[in-house]
């Protein structure tokens, strides 16, 4: 799998740092990417946000979402606490790409924005 990162360089909107693309290299999934992740300046003034794909649904109390990469133990067999583990794994997910997004677009945790950088970065993953 590789991690390929789309810098956002004044395009709209302001607040969106970067697209994220999951390529699949080996396996079933060769050829394939996933897309719809994203990075995001933080309102708090914090680490970027990291959004993954997400699906809306409605409830009497309006909408709701719920995130499309997820653990994929527990939650299967109706465990209704979801399985810590799993849920591990989605958050260093989405470390990993902060951290990756950090490093190729020239910024700090505090600043957030991209100092310098190309249109197109790639970042490995495993």
């Amino acid at each position: 799998m590789r991690v390929h990162y789309v810098l956002n360089h004044g395009d709209t909107p302001m607040s969106k740092l970067a697209d994220v693309e999951i390529h699949f290299e080996e396996g079933l999934l060769a050829g394939l990417k996933l897309v719809g992740c994203s990075i995001w300046k933080s309102k708090k003034g914090e680490s970027p946000t990291v959004l993954v794909p997400s699906r809306s649904y409605a409830t009497a109390g309006g909408v709701r979402y719920y995130e499309l990469v997820r653990p994929s133990a527990g939650e299967a067999e109706g465990d209704a606490g979801g399985d810590p583990s799993g849920k591990d794994a989605v958050r260093r997910f989405k470390q990993y790409v902060r951290e990756e997004y950090l490093k190729i677009a020239g910024v700090t945790a505090e600043e957030g924005q991209p100092s310098s950088g190309k249109k197109r970065r790639k970042g490995g993953g495993g």
